[in-house]
């Protein structure tokens, strides 16, 4: 869940030098605390990260007291212990102690380093992720016909298509025993069956998943509980952080620039569309009344049309906008739709070139045609933003990738991806580097202002990665610059208006 900042916490940063606490929770699985461990950490480092599926890291060296310190089923350490760190700052007015909780933890890797003046233990720790991502644990178990050799074969874990990919997602955290969950809806089915081999784990099906479709994203938050959800682009999320706050705060900055990475046009090869055997083609169509029509003597009705059916037809003519489609006269004619729920635009199919559809049942009384795109499916983006400063039209000339990104199932998803692309490797590059008084509340993908000191422009940025160490008392973060210009930014707001 977002944290809500309130005028108390803005309150504890402008008071300058902080006076800093830490306390960690000793938990076991079920998450009851047994044990605490401040007073024995003598350092330690937390991060987060935006790009990562384990986005919570956490490290720190404490003092070696006693035998419960070492590694065994009945001690501190061990496999089945969890750690809930939190952040304090005390308040001058009130002199009470504000806890800012960092991320629930499980033990990675331990170092011991013994001598004659110290006895210490270094610890490494990843978030609940590290459970399901095959760190700790998380690998799938094999589905078989029977258990007795020498028949027993391993089966592999199938989704198949057409299921809700929300409902898809929330079987896998019964599947996990994950409890604690906030998973958002995009709305679409599975497009085609996905199979998991057995040793694969549940972050391998979850990736899967969200790679189905541009900019989703799945992780767990600082209070354990697993999100799934858009990756968001700010444009009408609050800034949480505005420049006079932020301008007394700031020890320093570096913003440092680069141009390999830079591409302005982006072209993603989608899935190769194969027609199966219950598929069907068509060599000639007819087009009238923006009617696209054929004839196939294995149909009776539309209720003889299995759902989630490929058809393929060579089209007769260019499109007119939001076309048709009927096969054999039947009654009624249904829309054609684009990958995302869209009425065609005009020239989205042009004469005498074969596509490859796919046929829906949308609800007992509404069934469509969705555009997969010819026989692999593609999408090309260009950057015309006239705030980007690595955009064509800035530039001059075009600096393309050509991506291949075999799950996307049509068009339009493989044009969203390219667009996606295009924006991770133009806005999120224009980037500045920032040290400040640790903000425990902060989150990364969140939104704030600032005004460098180096070019005076202010403007609101985008948090992408942050990390400190709490004896320091400051932290480091990476921002890269909001523009609501990006086509990426705006049009993912009149998609969701639809």
């Amino acid at each position: 869940m977002a944290y809500e900042v309130t005028q108390k916490d803005l309150d504890l940063l402008k008071q300058g030098t902080q006076e800093i606490y830490l306390k960690v929770e000793l938990m076991d699985s079920t998450f009851k605390t047994l044990d605490s461990l401040e007073g024995q950490i003598i350092n330690d480092s937390y991060s987060q990260d935006s790009e990562s599926i384990q986005r919570r890291s956490y490290q720190f060296d404490l003092v070696v007291l006693n035998s419960s310190f070492i590694i065994g089923k009945d001690k501190k350490i061990w496999l089945d212990k969890r750690l809930r760190v939190f952040y304090g700052i005390k308040s001058v007015k009130t002199k009470e102690i504000i806890w800012y909780q960092l991320g629930v933890f499980c033990y990675l890797s331990m170092k011991y380093s013994f001598s004659n003046t110290e006895k210490k233990l270094s610890v490494s720790c990843g978030d609940l992720m590290s459970l399901y991502d095959g760190t700790l644990n998380g690998h799938l178990n094999g589905y078989g016909s029977s258990n007795n050799a020498p028949d027993y074969a391993v089966q592999n874990l199938t989704i198949p298509a057409g299921e809700d990919i929300r409902a898809s997602v929330i079987a896998t955290m019964k599947e996990s025993r994950i409890e604690k969950y906030i998973v958002e809806d995009i709305g679409k089915p599975i497009p085609y069956d996905l199979t998991f081999a057995t040793g694969s784990t549940y972050a391998d099906i979850w990736q899967m998943i969200r790679d189905l479709y541009d900019s989703w994203e799945f992780y767990f938050d600082a209070d354990g509980t697993f999100i799934w959800r858009q990756i968001p682009t700010c444009l009408e999320d609050p800034v949480i952080l505005n420049d006079t706050v932020m301008q007394n705060i700031v020890v320093s900055e570096n913003a440092d620039s680069k141009f390999d990475g830079i591409f302005n046009v982006t072209e993603v090869w989608g899935k190769v569309l194969t027609l199966e055997q219950e598929d069907r083609y068509a060599d000639i169509s007819s087009y009238t009344n923006n009617t696209y029509g054929i004839n196939l003597s294995m149909y009776t009705a539309w209720d003889s049309v299995d759902n989630l059916t490929q058809l393929a037809f060579k089209v007769s003519d260019d499109n007119l906008a939001a076309p048709k489609f009927i096969i054999n006269s039947f009654s009624p004619t249904i829309p054609i739709y684009d990958g995302d729920g869209n009425p065609l635009k005009p020239g989205a199919l042009k004469k005498n070139n074969i596509y490859v559809f796919r046929y829906r049942r949308l609800s007992p009384d509404q069934n469509a045609l969705f555009l997969l795109g010819q026989f692999q499916c593609y999408g090309r983006y260009v950057e015309e933003s006239p705030d980007c400063p690595y955009s064509v039209k800035n530039i001059g000339y075009e600096i393309s990738q050509s991506m291949d990104y075999g799950n996307l199932s049509d068009d339009a998803a493989c044009y969203n991806q390219a667009e996606y692309l295009t924006y991770k490797s133009t806005a999120m590059l224009d980037t500045i580097n920032l040290s400040t008084l640790v903000i425990p509340w902060l989150e990364v993908n969140t939104k704030l202002e600032y005004t460098p000191r180096y070019n005076k422009e202010t403007n609101q940025y985008i948090v992408k990665n942050l990390s400190w160490s709490t004896g320091d008392g400051t932290m480091s973060m990476t921002l890269y610059k909001f523009l609501e210009s990006y086509s990426y930014v705006y049009g993912r707001k009149k998609k969701g208006a639809n």
